[in-house]
C-alpha cells in the first residue's frame, strides 16, 4: 500500500514554510539583539537549529527586556552639540524636576524633551 495519508505530498512545502518562519525570525531577533549590543549572531545560530529554536526565541524574548536600545554614536553626537535657549533650557529645568518629584514617566519624559528640543 503507498503513502495515501492526507497531505503527505505537501510536507515538503510545510517544511520549507516552517525554515522559512524561523528564517525571517532569526533575522528580526539578530537586528534587535545587535541595537541592544548583545550577540546577535549567537542569537540568530540558536534560533535556526531546530527545536532549540523556539525554546531560544521564547529566552530571548525574556532576556532582551534586561538590554536597553543603545543609541548610534551619530545620534548621541548630535545630541551633545546642541544647546537649548534660554527659554528652552527653563522648560528643561521645569521638567526634570517634574520627574525627580515622579509626576511624570519616564516615556512622558522623554516625550516631552523631545517635544521642547
Amino acid at each position: 500500500m503507498a503513502m495515501d495519508w492526507f497531505g503527505i505530498q505537501y510536507m515538503g512545502f510545510i517544511m520549507l514554510a516552517v525554515w522559512a518562519i524561523f528564517v525571517i525570525i532569526g533575522i528580526l531577533i539578530y537586528k534587535d539583539a545587535e541595537r541592544r549590543r548583545m550577540n546577535g549572531a549567537l542569537w540568530l545560530i540558536l534560533v535556526f537549529l531546530p527545536w532549540v529554536g523556539v525554546i531560544s526565541t521564547v529566552v530571548y524574548l525574556i532576556v532582551r527586556a534586561d538590554y536597553p536600545v543603545i543609541q548610534t554614536s551619530v545620534q548621541q553626537s548630535t545630541i551633545e552639540q546642541y544647546t537649548p535657549s534660554p527659554k528652552q533650557q527653563k522648560a528643561l529645568e521645569i521638567l526634570d524636576e517634574r520627574y525627580a518629584r515622579g509626576e511624570i514617566s519616564r516615556e512622558d519624559y522623554y516625550l516631552i524633551r523631545k517635544d521642547i528640543l
